[in-house]
């Protein structure tokens, strides 16, 4: 299975809104995807969130597309409870991680 990990900043969060249902709502936006690990970073003084998820083995280029789409979903779910700033896609080649797109 084709592995992608998605990093985005995470900025302040919206009224109403705890920490936890950052996370919440990115896992929510994957739905079917399978999600092998998250993780939240601090760098240079901005907050990170990092999922990890895998897309349904085809070509590589419908591959790559599903993960835009689920990237995509997440950016805007996650938007719903944080203001977000720069994300980036990543798939697993080799032993590293690759920029997508």
């Amino acid at each position: 299975m084709p592995s992608y990990r998605l990093e985005l900043q995470i900025g302040d969060l919206r009224s109403g809104k705890a920490p936890k249902e950052v996370m919440d709502a990115a896992l929510a936006s994957l739905g079917t995807h399978h999600v092998d690990a998250t993780d939240i970073k601090v760098i240079d003084g901005t907050p990170l969130i990092l999922v990890r998820f895998t897309v349904r083995a085809s070509s590589e280029a419908e591959e790559d597309t599903a993960a835009q789409v689920a990237a995509r979903r997440t950016c805007e779910a996650v938007e719903r409870v944080a203001s977000t700033g720069r994300h980036r896609l990543l798939r697993r080649r080799y032993g590293s991680w690759l920029p997508i797109g």
